[in-house]
């Protein structure tokens, strides 16, 4: 318990930092705090209007609406809740490994270590950036727990322990917990039961008791979202989908050596650079662990695990390795045939048991030295070199030829970083299993308490070097976590009531080290809402024409065509290496444009850089020519900032076929152009340059006066640079609909500047409709009055949800239920003449039968504490009656 408060009450007392990263940064610390202040003003967490236009909340597994320790979001600070929460589920974690292990009779010294390795071992700690795994793992000791208590006895108040535990595995919402841990349990319980009836029927009927209490108590989370799943975009998935995140034999090396590909950076290593993520892999428990491993496979190795009980944990780990490698093994077609479990994907997270076997494992051979036995001894001894052997060869394959191990285990070019990397990381895990291999050898030199102090202390080196170089090490800035950010209070000052905003970030320049845009879902913190989001799930349809589900991501043509009008799409945040590109030289003619790299803060007017050519799957990432211009007619583009460049030029596809004239401006953020003289340019030229007017200008205006020219791209002069108006954004936001808003820490916003229409009226013959007043609105329900002189619907500017319902009373009359339907993502209804009032109001599907579940089933529990507690006290006034 000291551990976690220290690790996590430290930063922020001193540094004035909480220790956050990854999927708890931009999801779930944000959607904790939403559902905590949804809580604290007396509504039910059930819908989010910040992400996705509007989207389920409670559906959405990953709030956790309903996970106990949310409570701790109603009444303590934002910041506050978080850490208690984070050292109450790392204490939990090692508390119940500690009382598991306990259980199973091995000593105090030996359970505390093995229940500190395994709730900061490695695969716990890189699954830290995901809360919600987390409050799966503090289950899983105290499930094996009520399961042991279930083999051995069979007493029914371990069947209700076990159904609670599981429950909250459910509530805290990852479908990966919920299954990989399920799947742990079954295992352990059916290992363990053996061919013995008595043991099988005690499983059978409390395992199954048990299933059937954490359905129902946790019915108020997992009944709502499998509704939304089936509007969501992994509603069609089917077989194969076991290969997505599935374990890489290759990273097993990282048991031994956990940076061998790179880390997260807090010591000099490069960063990750393997396929796949670091966070989804990291499965390292120290070096002991791996010879207690190796060293109890011994039959005649003494210890108070007895053999079956060592049996159950190989066979257990062994088969967590078989579903973590997944699609890997000849095995894959058979789990993607398991029910609900061959849908889902990050296979690698069943690691955890074989993180659970090996520290069940590690307190068992801490707890009984072989005494005299000289073979047991050699036999131990051997064992210990086996990690150091491994590793040595490593080492000398990175040291005499690097190329060959990042070719073969990495599948990388050999950077010299990621050599220098490779082999410090060996040099350094080889000085950790010599050690480990010395205090191996030391067993029959020292004391038994010496012995167990030594292991201590490098127990604890060995992983608090990994904890403290690992992601959780990571800080956030505090202006991200109050929604402070220089970038949203731009957006927060020009975003019009009723407005969305957006992130267009495909290459990715927002990361999270310098991360001030508020990307969703941290838009939540500043109370901004977008029309994109971040969640496991979101509704099919919208995010197919949205595009919006990938970090940064737009689908461009559909803005051209209206869709994220109907969203009240208003300010766009981006960079400006999204309107220019940078070239070489101004090219002869279409055909001669190149482009060229750039690094970061190598190009004073792209300070991000410009990376290789990048396809874009929604979008044309490079539009290419633009259409001929003829007589009369005008063009417009965006820097994206503000520029003063000195010379504009035209490069054409074709030589022109007769004379022209054209000028070229300066565009103003009011739209207004100052127009350069004109230009003629003769029959059979490839390209037209000419001088701008001098200041400052947020883009380029072209207007041919006279004649035509044909297809062309337009080239911009700054600094003696030449660029390309040629981005994504350089033809999709179009000055005469967008208009820029100023900049902020490098980041430009823009705004329509057509206002929003949150919801209005139209008649049944497309004409435009009486007003629409709100008479109220919160986050799952708007109440609004209007006078149709015809038959009309009113159409609301939020997502649509099958959730979602509608009444209409007329002249006063009681209300009707109408439907919600979807018009093109959003919402409308149909309402008749008359003076209509009318309610959209938002309730989870399922809901009823959920809370009737859920809640039955808490009632079912409070009435047999009471019959307990009333048990028991009778059962004392008679054994006092009897003494008297």
């Amino acid at each position: 318990m000291a551990i976690p408060a220290l690790g996590f009450v430290v930063p922020d007392l001193i540094g004035g930092h909480l220790l956050m990263t990854g999927d708890n940064l931009q999801q779930n610390y944000p959607l904790h705090v939403l559902v905590g202040a949804t809580l604290r003003h007396g509504q039910l967490p059930f819908w989010n209007q910040y992400i996705f236009s509007g989207s389920p909340l409670l559906a959405d597994f990953n709030a956790g609406a309903f996970y106990p320790l949310m409570g701790l979001f109603v009444i303590l600070p934002d910041r506050a809740a978080w850490i208690a929460t984070e050292v109450i589920l790392f204490s939990a974690i090692a508390i119940g490994m500690y009382t598991f292990l306990r259980t199973l009779a091995l000593s105090t010294l030996a359970c505390l270590i093995a229940g500190a390795t395994f709730a900061f071992s490695g695969t716990v700690l890189s699954q830290v950036n995901h809360v919600d795994m987390t409050e799966g793992f503090a289950a899983i000791p105290w499930m094996l727990l009520a399961v042991l208590h279930i083999v051995r006895d069979g007493r029914w108040r371990w069947s209700v322990f076990l159904g609670i535990a599981f429950a909250t595995v459910i509530l805290g919402g990852a479908p990966e917990a919920m299954l990989d841990e399920a799947i742990l349990v079954l295992a352990y319980a059916g290992i363990s039961a053996g061919i013995d009836r008595g043991r099988w029927w005690r499983v059978l009927t409390r395992g199954g008791s048990a299933a059937a209490l954490a359905l129902s108590l946790s019915a108020i989370q997992w009944l709502p979202g499998l509704s939304a799943i089936a509007t969501s975009q992994r509603s069609g998935l089917s077989g194969g989908f076991a290969s997505i995140g599935s374990y890489f034999p290759s990273f097993g090396f990282l048991s031994l050596v956990p940076y061998l590909y790179g880390g997260y950076g807090h010591i000099g290593e490069t960063v990750y650079f393997n396929h796949y993520n670091l966070p989804e892999i990291g499965i390292y428990l120290g070096i002991l662990p791996m010879i207690a491993l190796a060293t109890l496979l011994h039959p005649r190795w003494p210890s108070r695990l007895p053999k079956r009980e060592r049996l159950t944990w190989y066979c257990v780990g062994l088969l967590g390795v078989l579903l973590a490698l997944g699609s890997n093994t000849p095995l894959e077609h058979l789990f993607n045939a398991l029910p609900l479990y061959g849908h889902q994907r990050l296979q690698s997270r069943n690691m955890i048991d074989a993180a659970v076997a090996v520290c069940v494992l590690f307190a068992g051979w801490i707890d009984r030295a072989p005494e005299d036995r000289r073979s047991l001894v050699r036999y131990e001894r051997s064992v210990a070199l086996i990690p150091l052997g491994v590793v040595v060869g490593l080492m000398t394959w990175a040291m005499f030829d690097p190329n060959s191990l990042l070719s073969n285990l990495a599948h990388v070019s050999p950077y010299p970083s990621f050599v220098r990397t490779v082999r410090v990381a060996a040099v350094m895990a080889s000085a950790l299993c010599a050690t480990a291999a010395l205090i191996v050898w030391s067993r029959t030199w020292l004391t038994a308490h010496r012995w167990v102090l030594a292991v201590t202390i490098f127990a604890s080196a060995d992983l608090g070097v990994m904890a403290l170089t690992s992601q959780l090490a990571s800080t956030t800035p505090n202006a991200i976590l109050a929604g402070t950010t220089p970038v949203e209070q731009l957006v927060s000052a020009n975003l019009a009531p009723g407005g969305r905003f957006a992130v267009y970030d495909p290459r990715g320049y927002t990361t999270f080290g310098r991360n001030p845009s508020g990307t969703p879902d941290l838009n939540i913190l500043a109370r901004l809402p977008s029309v994109a989001g971040y969640a496991s799930i979101g509704n099919g349809q919208y995010l197919v024409q949205t595009q919006t589900h990938n970090m940064g991501e737009l689908d461009l043509p559909q803005l051209a065509r209206g869709t994220f009008d109907r969203l009240d799409l208003q300010d766009i945040v981006t960079v400006p290496e999204y309107f220019l590109v940078p070239l070489g030289n101004i090219p002869a003619n279409v055909s001669a444009v190149q482009r060229v790299t750039a690094d970061p803060g190598d190009d004073a007017v792209l300070p991000l850089g410009f990376g290789p050519d990048f396809i874009d799957p929604f979008y044309p990432f490079y539009p290419g020519d633009r259409p001929p211009l003829h007589s009369g007619g005008t063009s417009a583009w965006f820097f994206g900032e503000s520029l003063n460049p000195g010379s504009a030029t035209l490069v054409f596809d074709a030589p022109t076929a007769s004379t022209a004239q054209i000028r070229f401006g300066k565009l103003r953020s009011d739209g207004a152009t100052n127009w350069g003289p004109l230009i003629r340019i003769g029959g059979g030229v490839t390209k037209v340059s000419g001088a701008l007017p001098d200041g400052m200008s947020v883009g380029l205006s072209l207007q041919v006066a006279s004649g035509g020219v044909p297809a062309y791209q337009p080239i911009v002069s700054v600094a003696q640079h030449a660029y390309a108006i040629d981005g994504p954004l350089s033809d999709a936001l179009r000055p005469a609909v967008w208009q820029p808003r100023g900049t902020a820490e490098g980041y430009a916003l823009f705004v329509r500047r057509r206002p929003p229409r949150p919801i209005f009226a139209v008649s049944d013959n497309g004409r435009p409709g009486p007003p629409v007043v709100v008479l109220s609105s919160t986050a799952k329900s708007e109440t609004v009055k209007v006078h149709a002189a015809s038959p009309s619907r009113i159409v609301r500017a939020v997502a649509w949800d099958p959730g979602w319902e509608g009444s209409v009373s007329v002249d006063g009359g009681a209300p009707q239920q109408v439907p919600v339907m979807d018009h093109a993502l959003v919402q409308q209804v149909h309402i008749p003449t008359g003076r209509d009032v009318v309610t959209f109001s938002y309730r989870p599907p399922h809901l009823m039968a959920a809370s009737f579940l859920s809640a039955g089933a808490a009632l079912v529990l409070l009435a047999l504490l009471a019959g307990t507690v009333t048990r028991r006290r009778l059962r004392k006034k008679s054994g006092s009656g009897d003494q008297q």
